[in-house]
């Protein structure tokens, strides 16, 4: 019987968009803050390395599939980076492999990303988004709203958590910034402890540059992980295309657009091993090595029509790649988020994604949020109070604070006795 045969599908540099950017002697201007034109490259293998680890890390759907965004991951963490403080501070850096780069290095870094990345054409476009939602009880740090809003260009709003409105707007900007592809990100009712809730949205489509035939588009059969098979719709190119193989899997790179800027990489175990063997050889060293193994060669590609919708909770994930302290209330440190002083810790970190891959192109989008909150404070809203079983009265003169009737009532009656 056959052995497992699946695909990988990898996206990588993505493009990300930032508004008003400005080159002077090689020093780049975004708003207010300033940053080197390279200073991308110091987090480009830690965003690979952060993706691969976390494939390791979370399950897969119920049908085996697994589609998640290490750069929506690392910009969402990034923002969170800039509130943290001490050994909780120590241990994103460590998530994010930035122990030796400081928060405004990290943040011009990002910058610097977002900038070298930007590109839209008829065939390729990609929206980046992010959204920081604060809980107007409270108040952020001048210093962290500051580089979140300047280096990130992250939408600061406030929030009443207590409003049925409130997790429909946050909900409505996702929706809007993945083109409708992904619609909630947060469920009703907010949580009334909620202090903060961070977002990155990442919206992409890209045609391929060489289209695939919808007429030779066909059923085959597609083996599973159970050992059965099933029909699944395959698409055929024949082109010259970069390609690689070795003796566990063969690789193709799928490109996007006219100028061939970004790609889908789509890797192929073997039949003498599997996908469980592939990914346990899939790291940031080897992955470099394969990609400068990449030659254009004359060949066919088969490959599966699809649609996938992914959810994942990541708190677990995080927890494993050491990323502990940020969870615990106890001794999460948060302290350079809020003017205040009450105790902030990550409730939770989720991410969404879709992926549509066609003839023409894919489509993709993730979102990731990062949800702040502290302990429970009292409630001055309106009380309820439901006399509905057995109660005590008291009548009291209230200038003596004598008592002047009591009485326990277990069955009260109506009417004259």
């Amino acid at each position: 019987m056959k052995k497992l045969v699946k695909y990988v599908l990898l996206l990588f540099g993505l493009m990300i968009v930032v508004n008003g950017c400005g080159t002077t002697n090689g020093v780049v201007k975004s708003g207010d803050v300033e940053f080197e034109e390279n200073d991308y490259k110091q987090i480009v293998s830690p965003n690979n390395e952060l993706g691969f680890n976390l494939l390791g890390e979370v399950e897969p759907d119920e049908n085996g599939n697994l589609f998640i965004s290490p750069t929506s991951l690392l910009m969402a963490l990034s923002m969170v980076y800039n509130g943290a403080a001490g050994e909780t501070k120590e241990e994103i850096a460590n998530v994010l492999q930035a122990e030796e780069i400081d928060v405004e290095a990290l943040n011009q870094a990002n910058t610097s990303l977002m900038s070298m990345l930007h590109h839209h054409s008829e065939q390729i476009k990609l929206d980046v988004a992010n959204s920081i939602w604060l809980n107007h009880e409270y108040h952020f740090q001048d210093v962290f709203a500051e580089n979140n809003r300047d280096y990130l260009n992250a939408e600061i709003e406030e929030i009443d958590v207590n409003d049925a409105e409130s997790p429909k707007k946050i909900n409505d900007w996702v929706k809007e910034a993945t083109n409708n592809k992904i619609e909630e990100i947060v469920e009703a009712p907010l949580d009334p402890d909620l202090v903060a809730v961070l977002i990155n949205a990442i919206y992409f489509y890209g045609n391929w540059t060489y289209e695939f035939n919808k007429q030779q588009t066909e059923n085959r059969p597609f083996d599973l992980a159970d050992g059965t098979t099933k029909d699944v719709p395959l698409m055929s190119l024949k082109e010259k295309l970069a390609y690689m193989e070795n003796e566990s899997f063969q690789a193709i790179a799928l490109p996007y657009g006219d100028d061939e800027s970004m790609s889908m990489n789509v890797f192929l175990p073997k039949e003498n091993t599997s996908l469980t063997d592939f990914q346990n050889q899939l790291t940031n060293e080897n992955w470099n090595l394969w990609k400068s193994e990449f030659h254009k060669k004359e060949g066919t590609i088969l490959l599966p029509k699809f649609q996938l919708e992914y959810e994942a909770i990541l708190n677990d994930a995080l927890r494993h790649l050491g990323m502990t302290t940020a969870f615990d209330e106890n001794s999460a440190d948060f302290s350079n988020m809020i003017k205040e002083d009450d105790p902030l810790w990550i409730s939770q970190v989720k991410q969404k994604t879709f992926i549509d891959v066609n003839e023409e192109g894919t489509e993709a989008a993730a979102v990731t949020s990062v949800e702040v909150k502290t302990e429970s404070a009292p409630i001055d809203g309106p009380f309820y109070m439901e006399v509905n079983r057995p109660f005590f009265i008291a009548i009291t003169d209230d200038e003596t604070d004598v008592i002047l009737f009591m009485g326990l009532i277990s069955n009260p009656k109506e009417g004259a006795y």
